[in-house]
C-alpha cells in the first residue's frame, strides 16, 4: 500500500462545534515521550482517506514537519455518523504496536458444499502486534479447513508472517459451520437479545 498522508494543523481558538461548522474536525495527537497536542483536520480530506488508513501508519503533514501516526479512535455522531473527534497516536517505526486489522475469509468449506451446513463468521477482524512497517492489509482465514458441521476455525490456525503476533486467544473460534436449523435459531436468539441502542449524546 502506498504511504497514506494527512494534513493536520494547530487547532484554532474555537469550540469543537465552531470547528465542525467550518468543516474541520477537532483532533488530539499524542504518544510516548511527547506532550499531547490539540490539532484540527479538514473534514473533506479525512473523509477521502482509504479504508486501510484505519489500520496502517499514516504520515501526518504539519507545519513543523512530518509525523508517523495511527488513527487510534474516531468518535462519530450516532444518528448521522458525522465525525466529531479523532485521536491520533504517534508511533516509532522501530517499536512494535498493537492494531486491529480485518479478516479476509478465503476458501470453501466442504461442510457447507457437501454436508449442507451454514458458515458463521464469528469475527470480522483480528488484533495483532508487529512493527508499523509490517502491518498487513488483512489476515486470511481459510474456511476450507472446516470439513465437518459443528467444527470451527480458530485464531491459532491462521497462517501469518513470523513478523506478526496474533493477540486473540489461540483457541477462540474465528468461524464455524453449523446445521442450517441451528443457524436460524442463533439468528433469532441474537435479534431477541439485542439491546435497544441508547440515543447518542449531544455533541458540543
Amino acid at each position: 500500500m502506498d504511504k497514506i498522508k494527512l494534513a493536520v494543523a494547530a487547532r484554532e481558538d474555537k469550540t469543537p462545534r465552531q470547528l465542525r461548522r467550518e468543516a474541520k474536525i477537532p483532533a488530539t495527537l499524542y504518544g510516548p515521550g511527547q506532550p499531547s497536542e490539540n490539532v484540527q483536520i479538514d473534514a473533506k480530506e479525512f473523509s477521502r482517506l482509504p479504508k486501510g488508513a484505519y489500520s496502517h501508519v499514516i504520515e501526518l503533514e504539519t507545519g513543523k514537519g512530518k509525523i508517523n501516526a495511527i488513527i487510534r479512535d474516531v468518535q462519530r455522531r450516532g444518528t448521522t455518523h458525522e465525525v466529531l473527534n479523532v485521536e491520533l497516536y504517534r508511533v516509532a517505526l522501530d517499536r512494535k504496536l498493537t492494531v486491529t486489522v480485518p479478516l479476509k475469509f478465503i476458501g470453501v468449506s466442504t461442510a457447507v458444499t457437501i454436508e449442507g451446513g451454514q458458515l458463521i463468521e464469528v469475527f470480522q477482524d483480528v488484533e495483532i502486534e508487529c512493527l508499523p512497517g509490517d502491518i498487513p492489509d488483512f489476515i486470511e482465514a481459510d474456511v476450507s479447513l472446516i470439513t465437518e458441521i459443528d467444527q470451527g476455525l480458530h485464531f491459532g490456525e491462521l497462517k501469518i508472517s513470523d513478523k506478526i503476533k496474533i493477540l486473540n486467544p489461540e483457541d477462540e473460534v474465528v468461524a464455524r459451520v453449523v446445521a442450517k436449523k441451528a443457524a436460524a435459531g442463533e439468528a433469532g436468539a441474537s435479534s431477541e437479545g439485542a439491546a435497544t441502542p441508547e440515543p447518542a449524546a449531544a455533541a458540543s
